[in-house]
């Protein structure tokens, strides 16, 4: 693996919530090993998880002595993942962030790619807050089943549909500046913190390159998993706009 400019770079936190997910959280981390951005900094909290996940997570963690730092916080009970995230707010040292869903995957070049467009776009736009893509739905043993879609940043549309993934690459103050969030919202949590990012005042910016792998199961938190594998059991395959699967904070 070839690092981009570790040396000059600005420092990456990559922050996966874990709750039960010992049958991927190994892969995903591997997927933030093979980044070929850095410094990287990686923490990984595992939300009172009672699958053996914290033995996968310390393995994992073991194969990543290239990063800048690595660390592992273990709750003792669940608190969902808002509360997971919050747990771990002054421990991240990175200038960006990406918070990373157990089961999913990024690409070799998720976050230099996205990093450069960030860095680009906040160079004529500092509001500019967060980049984000789209990705390739996969299922439960890693096969590709077809590609999702995102939609270019519209902060009124926010207000009707989350359209904006998980592992967006987001400016880590941007982020600081609206936590912590409420852990009493267990569903949605994603276009909880992107609304309240918005709504300080900060946008986003759509990168349309499929960078990150989404995986379809049955325990996603939003039903995406089994509504997906369900319509292409029935062979409905394309692409898919994948607001129309996530619900709001509000609903």
């Amino acid at each position: 693996m070839t690092v981009c400019n570790a040396q000059s770079r600005r420092r990456l936190s990559v922050l996966i919530p874990n709750h039960n997910y010992a049958a991927y959280i190994g892969q995903t981390i591997d997927s933030v090993l093979a980044q070929d951005y850095g410094p990287i900094e990686l923490v990984v909290v595992d939300d009172g998880s009672t699958d053996g996940s914290v033995d996968v997570i310390e393995a994992a963690l073991d194969r990543a002595g290239h990063l800048a730092r690595t660390k592992l916080v273990a709750l003792p009970r669940n608190r969902g993942k808002l509360g997971a995230i919050n747990a771990v707010l002054d421990q991240l040292t990175g200038d960006y962030l990406i918070t990373l869903d157990a089961d999913d995957l990024l690409v070799p070049t998720y976050a230099s790619r996205c990093i450069d467009v960030l860095e680009a776009e906040r160079a004529t736009d500092p509001a500019v807050g967060f980049v984000y893509s789209d990705c390739l739905l996969i299922d439960s043993q890693g096969e590709v089943i077809d590609r999702g879609r995102s939609t270019p940043f519209d902060a009124d549309l926010l207000d009707q549909f989350s359209y904006v993934p998980e592992p967006a690459v987001v400016v880590t103050q941007a982020f600081l500046d609206v936590a912590p969030f409420d852990e009493t919202i267990r569903v949605a949590t994603k276009h909880h913190k992107w609304k309240r990012m918005v709504a300080r005042g900060w946008t986003g910016h759509y990168l349309p390159e499929p960078l990150f792998h989404y995986r379809m199961h049955g325990n996603n938190l939003s039903g995406i998993g089994s509504r997906v594998t369900a319509e292409v059991a029935q062979g409905r395959r394309g692409e898919r706009i994948l607001s129309g699967y996530w619900t709001t904070a509000e609903a």
